[in-house]
This record gives C-alpha cells, sequence and structure tokens, in this order.
C-alpha cells in the first residue's frame, strides 16, 4: 500500500491537493468513502485489491486534510475526480461510493468523464424523497448514528470519551467538511432528476437495514438511471462494506465481470427491417458504452437517410459485400467490399444501394450513442408516426445529430 498527494487543477478552484491511497493492481477502482471518513472503506479497500488497482481519495477537508475555499459542493469534488483519474492517465475505472460517496459517484458519472466505465452507488446519499426522507444526521448523537445506520449496532458503536484528542479532532474536522458539500439538507432536490442523464452501467447496492438512508432511496436511484440495477443486502445497514463485506464485493465482482458477447448470424437486435434493415449487434452494454455496431442491409436500388452529421459520436461503415455509394456533401464514392469509411463529428453523409444486389455494411459508433436512434425509429415505425421530415430531424436531435442541405450546410 502506498500513499501520494496528486495536486488536481479544478475548474473556479484552482490547484486542489488530495491524498490517494493505493493497493493492488490491474483493472482500476476508484473508491470513494463517506461521511465516516476513508477508515469506513480501508478494510474493503484490501479485499477489492485482491481484485484490482484500487484509489481511495481522502475528500478534501476530512482526515484532518485542507479544503480549498471554493470548493464547497458534491458537484465540486466529482469535477475534482474526474481530473484525479485525468492526471493519473487511468482509463476503465469503476467508481465505487458508499454514502456521501455515492452522491459524488452518481456526479461524477453525469460529468461525462471518459475515463469512468462503471459506477457502484453503496447506500448513496443525495436524494430527496419526502415519502422516504434520510435521517437528520447534524441532529444525531454518534449513539443514534450508529442506531440507524448498522443491523447490529452494539458491534459499532464509538465511545467519544475514549478517543485521543487528535481523533475527535478529526471526527470535528469531517463533520464540519460534510455539512459545508452536503448542506443543511444533505440532499440537490434537482438530482433524482438529474441522474436520468447518467448513460454509464451502474449497480445500486442498498444495505436492507439501513435507517440512515432508508432502502426506498435505493429503490428511486435505480428507477430512475437508465439500465440501473439494485441488489438489496440483507443483514447490513448504511455500511455494508463494513458489515457485509463480502456480499458487497460479490455484488461488485457480479457487476463489474462482463461476459464475453457472442452474436450469432440469426442473433442480435432487428431494429429496421425492409429495404434498410439494421441489426444490432453491440449496444454497448458490453463496451461500457465505448462501442456501438450494428449491421446495416440494403435492397438494391435503395437511397438512404437525408444526408446528416453528428456531433459527439464517430461512425465508421465497413462495406462486407456489394457496393455502397457514399456521399459526402456533393461528392460521391463508391464503395466496394473490404472498403472502410470513416465519418468523424461534424462531417456530412449518407449512403445508398444503387446498384442491382444487396450490400451489407458493418456500422460502428464510438461511443455507442446512435444505437438509441434506430430504436426510436422502430418504435416511430411501430406506432405508425412518419420518419420523414419534422419528426425525423427531432429523433436525430435527440443523439447530437442534425440533417443538412445537399452541399454539406445546414
Amino acid at each position: 500500500m502506498t500513499t501520494q498527494t496528486v495536486t488536481v487543477g479544478v475548474t473556479d478552484v484552482g490547484p486542489v491537493p488530495v491524498t490517494v491511497t493505493e493497493r493492488g493492481a490491474g483493472r482500476p477502482f476508484l473508491l470513494l468513502h463517506g461521511g465516516a471518513g476513508p477508515q469506513s472503506v480501508d478494510g474493503f479497500a484490501d479485499l477489492l485489491a485482491a481484485s484490482g488497482r484500487v484509489l481511495v481519495p481522502v475528500h478534501p477537508g476530512f482526515g484532518g486534510t485542507p479544503r480549498p475555499e471554493g470548493l464547497d459542493s458534491m458537484a465540486g469534488l466529482a469535477r475534482l475526480y474526474a481530473g484525479l483519474l485525468d492526471e493519473l492517465g487511468l482509463d476503465g475505472v469503476t467508481v465505487i461510493g458508499n454514502s456521501i460517496g455515492g452522491w459524488i459517484a452518481a456526479e461524477l458519472a453525469l460529468v461525462g468523464s471518459p475515463r469512468v466505465s462503471r459506477v457502484v452507488l453503496a447506500d448513496a446519499a443525495g436524494l430527496k424523497l419526502d415519502d422516504h426522507p434520510a435521517a437528520d444526521f447534524f441532529s444525531l448523537t454518534m449513539d443514534q448514528v450508529a442506531e440507524l445506520s448498522y443491523y447490529e449496532p452494539d458491534k459499532f458503536r464509538i465511545n467519544l470519551d475514549a478517543l485521543p484528542e487528535p481523533a475527535k479532532a478529526a471526527m470535528a474536522g469531517n463533520r464540519a467538511a460534510l455539512a459545508t458539500y452536503g448542506g443543511p439538507q444533505m440532499a440537490d432536490p434537482a438530482l433524482l432528476g438529474r441522474v436520468a442523464g447518467i448513460t454509464v452501467p451502474v449497480l445500486v447496492v442498498w444495505g436492507e437495514a439501513d435507517r440512515m438512508i432508508p432502502v426506498e432511496n435505493g429503490q428511486a436511484y435505480a428507477a430512475a438511471i437508465p439500465g440501473a440495477r439494485l441488489v438489496v443486502i440483507p443483514h447490513a445497514g448504511h455500511l455494508p462494506q463494513l458489515e457485509t463485506p463480502g456480499a458487497l464485493f460479490k455484488a461488485v465482482e457480479d457487476f463489474v465481470v462482463v461476459p464475453v458477447s457472442v452474436v450469432g448470424p440469426a442473433d442480435g437486435e432487428i431494429a429496421l427491417s425492409g429495404p434498410i434493415q439494421m441489426r444490432i449487434l453491440e449496444d454497448g452494454r458490453t463496451t461500457a458504452h465505448r462501442l456501438g455496431l450494428g449491421e446495416i442491409t440494403l435492397a438494391p436500388h435503395t437511397a438512404g437517410p437525408p444526408q446528416h452529421r453528428h456531433a459527439r459520436h464517430d461512425e465508421g461503415f465497413y462495406v462486407v459485400s456489394g457496393t455502397v455509394r457514399f456521399t459526402v456533401g456533393q461528392q460521391s464514392y463508391d464503395a466496394p467490399a473490404r472498403t472502410l469509411v470513416m465519418v468523424p463529428p461534424g462531417a456530412p453523409h449518407t449512403f445508398a444501394n444503387p446498384g442491382d444486389e444487396p450490400a451489407v455494411v458493418l456500422n460502428t459508433f464510438t461511443p455507442d450513442l446512435y444505437v438509441q436512434y434506430f430504436r426510436d425509429l422502430h418504435d416511430m415505425i411501430a406506432a405508425g408516426q412518419p420518419v420523414t421530415g419534422p419528426a425525423l430531424t427531432e429523433v436525430m436531435g435527440r443523439y447530437a445529430t442534425e440533417p443538412v442541405g445537399d452541399n454539406g450546410g445546414s
């Protein structure tokens, strides 16, 4: 185990020193502690280190570390940790956060860092549910906090009077930092609506006996985040990494280890049929949304979509059979089999099959953003809606795409 201080530049804050402890080697994990401080995840970090490289940062202001004046929100901490991943050059990172660490992890997912591949929210704070509110932490004694936090509270009670003065000072500093980052309500009323924008895979894990933040909050997170799933751990409260570390570890491992995807010639998802058929081969779930893949089959003498351009993804076309005519602005290219055409963001393009034989094209999207566009077209066709004109433009717009004129202009 090693500990280092990494200085990270944060917009509107400046350089921020972050104390980071590292264990293990291999696939990277960023483990974010809750209000109890970094020691609350140390044991779990040791367990997780058998499976990869685990980095545990200390939130500035916790554990006696300094907190810059302008760093005063969970969103600010998320920007800090996005910068930390950049500084360390890490990719394919699984972010795991407990309590406020889970709140930070959700905000980090919303930042959209390409270095984050998956997120685990363990009894995450942050939501404001009027019917199932979190406990008012700042009004509770430490004994009451233990009573609400654990399935077996007596195993985890703290005798404050018996603590040495440095430990008492650290706890007071943690409490002050917690109040600054989370505010008096320890929640963001807008967070539930915002998490719908998370695009990376998310696992929500909750201790069944959590009375600090009731399990209904976990259900709300899982329902609001596209594709998220919920695992409820019995015999655990607000800190499952302390009470049931094995169960939490298994949930994380099951989530992180993605099975190899094999799509046979009769498999895949048929999103479009007719003169233009789109078979989705990879929708991003296996690739942590880095890559989407489809197979396009064009009937003879078939025109393609209106010329258009993408703003947020690269698109590739590999001609498997037949000849496909690609039009870029006012220029056309006839691409026979074994030709690769790569279209960067901003380039106007379309394609067609003017020949007498069917054409098959392998279509890639990096990242996978545009895969959902074909599903939306499928739903429009099934509902009997037109897929031309303003309706088509609106669907394209959902995925940072717009039609362009024949000369490549708007």
